[in-house]
């Protein structure tokens, strides 16, 4: 397969809207067509159409395209378009807005949020499922962007804290990271979501903040004080250098993309754009060509207008 090196090899590879489609097919599928699968009853007996538009179910008749129940589902944006919004989204080291989405492709700009949205919703299926082994850093922090910012009804909302109170766990061993919302900086809210993400016997290590004192009934729990001064302790007998400097790193490039790329954002989507952003960071060794690809392979996840915008 070609190498997109920038947004126009991309533009050019994926020429029509007829081979978006096959090459679709191609990432779910496989070339030989080994995994055709029916989204309404899963037989693997599917009919394919000249209108490359068009499969057919042979066992329940069903018809659909290769677009059901993904992200591009039920939107009216060709493949092209939402092709050039994933490489953006995923390439650019800080992400990109919804404002300059809709300038750069021709869609509204509530048109490009939803797109953004479905592709950072998608991005919540990469998060690992299994815990964490070896060495984890953990570390909190409040995020949500300047005050000023904020929507006029968040504004408006009364009893409504500025910030988000978000988790995140960098392994060393892997250089993959976590990061989820918590309700507060409690250890009733910190503990579970690491019991849940790093297993149970590895080690831990934290800043020493009162929260994680308890982690040391089911961890090797090491920590810096970072409030004497102290941001690396080297342990003489093993080498073993306690800092907690890579998942501030990341925290570094989470402010960052809020303050320069969204300005602001949500407690209620504070999770999706955790998620892309991880994404990005996880993914880092990969080229943007990579990247694209497996971004396509974890797209079926679709997101309805009605389930983002509720409550």
């Amino acid at each position: 397969m070609k190498t997109f090196k920038n947004l126009i090899d991309l533009m050019e590879f994926f020429h029509s809207e007829e081979f978006c489609h096959n090459f679709l097919k191609d990432v779910f599928w496989g070339e030989k067509r080994e995994n055709k699968k029916c989204p309404h009853c899963g037989s693997n007996h599917i009919t394919e159409f000249k209108d490359f538009k068009k499969n057919r179910c042979y066992d329940c008749k069903f018809e659909f395209s290769i677009r059901k129940n993904t992200i591009f589902d039920d939107s009216k944006v060709s493949l092209k378009k939402w092709f050039m919004v994933i490489y953006l989204a995923n390439s650019n080291k800080k992400g990109i807005n919804s404002h300059a989405v809709a300038r750069q492709i021709g869609v509204t700009q509530k048109t490009s949020w939803f797109m953004l949205q479905r592709i950072k919703n998608a991005s919540l299926g990469a998060m690992f499922k299994s815990p964490f082994e070896g060495t984890t850093e953990i570390d909190e922090v409040y995020i949500g962007g300047s005050e000023g910012n904020r929507h006029s009804k968040d504004k408006k909302a009364t009893g409504e804290k500025p910030k988000t109170v978000v988790i995140g766990m960098v392994n060393r061993d892997t250089k993959q990271v976590k990061a989820m919302k918590v309700p507060t900086a409690e250890k009733d809210f910190l503990l579970p979501k690491i019991n849940l993400n790093v297993k149970t016997g590895s080690t831990i290590v934290t800043d020493s903040y009162h929260a994680y004192k308890d982690l040391k009934k089911n961890y090797t729990h090491k920590s810096v004080k970072h409030s004497a001064g102290e941001y690396v302790r080297v342990e003489a007998k093993t080498a073993f250098k306690v800092h907690t400097n890579s998942i501030e790193g990341f925290w570094s490039l989470v402010k960052r993309t809020i303050n320069g790329t969204h300005h602001w954002i949500s407690k209620k989507h504070t999770n999706k754009y955790l998620a892309e952003m991880s994404f990005r960071y996880n993914t880092k060794e990969l080229s943007d060509n990579e990247r694209f690809v497996n971004f396509l392979k974890m797209s079926f996840n679709k997101l309805t207008y009605k389930e983002l915008i509720c409550c």
